[in-house]
């Protein structure tokens, strides 16, 4: 009798079969919940867990290599670690789970709610992303070379430093996200009034002022900058518009009727400053952290 038992020690399903994987997989067709399961450096290579109720579960570590996880709701759960090689996660509820330096290569994350994971040094090379929830996300220093992020939500998520390079980001919503120190390499990206509303933080003080001078411009009333600048409110207080670019604006740089730059030559300065081309030694570092995994 093989035993699936919660992180509190409590069994949760029970089966006559040899292995963690069997047992998994009939807790889920037989519709038995795994909340809270323990399946801490499981095998479930493979495994068909479609569906399942894995919430709060700890799979730290655990080999879910092609495994199918659709439509499964993960929320919270832990996958540090995790082997989710070629797995499929379409439509999968990862609200808040830990999946920190998880294996995700390959993986199926097509409209998959990843809002406020953590993602941190994960590998997602050549992952589907397509329109996933990674609002909040944190993917600091991720892998994700060559993934598709097509109308993914990106909105206010930590990419300082993750690795870009060939991944598509067309459609895909950037606002407040952290893109500083990112290699974007070859990176298929959104519009430039998009690319804009990223968090670009302190620039140069050119950059500063031709940016506050864009953002004047789509501004209803372009002259309480300078009332700004004098001291007085935010140009955005009791505006039914919100700003065009987001950065941190310096008040004694601002000056009137500034020739206007167009978005695309302010998107590829704001790059140029905040994601420099990575060097060699850079992408070697960077592509290290990742050769253990490319062994396998």
């Amino acid at each position: 009798m093989l035993q699936i038992k919660s992180v509190f020690g409590k069994v949760l399903y029970e089966a006559v079969v040899d292995t963690v994987a069997a047992a998994s997989v009939l807790a889920v067709t037989s519709g038995a919940s795994l909340y809270g399961a323990d399946l801490y450096g499981a095998n479930l290579c493979g495994a068909n867990l479609y569906g399942a109720d894995l919430r709060d579960a700890n799979l730290g570590g655990a080999n879910l290599f092609g495994a199918n996880l659709g439509d499964a709701n993960l929320g919270g759960a832990s996958l540090y670690g995790a082997d989710l090689y070629g797995a499929n996660l379409c439509g999968a509820n990862l609200r808040g789970a830990d999946l920190r330096g998880a294996d995700l290569r390959g993986a199926n994350l097509y409209g998959a709610d990843l809002y406020g994971a953590n993602l941190y040094g994960a590998d997602l090379r050549g992952a589907d992303l397509r329109g996933a929830d990674l609002y909040g996300a944190n993917l600091y220093g991720a892998n994700l070379r060559g993934a598709d992020l097509r109308g993914a939500d990106l909105c206010g998520a930590n990419l300082y430093g993750a690795n870009l390079c060939g991944a598509n980001l067309r459609g895909a919503n950037l606002r407040g996200a952290n893109l500083c120190g990112a290699n974007l390499c070859g990176a298929n990206l959104p519009s430039p009034t998009v690319v804009l509303l990223a968090s670009w933080g302190n620039v140069s003080d050119e950059l500063c002022r031709d940016l506050m001078t864009y953002d004047a411009s789509c501004h209803p009333d372009p002259t309480l900058f300078t009332k700004w600048a004098e001291g007085g409110s935010c140009p955005y207080n009791n505006v039914k518009v919100d700003r065009a670019a987001i950065f941190a604006e310096v008040k004694i740089l601002w000056k009137e009727n500034l020739p206007l730059c167009r978005p695309y030559d302010l998107m590829m300065r704001v790059l140029a400053e905040k994601c420099p081309p990575w060097t060699t030694e850079q992408t070697e570092a960077f592509e290290k952290l990742f050769k253990k995994e490319d062994a396998k």
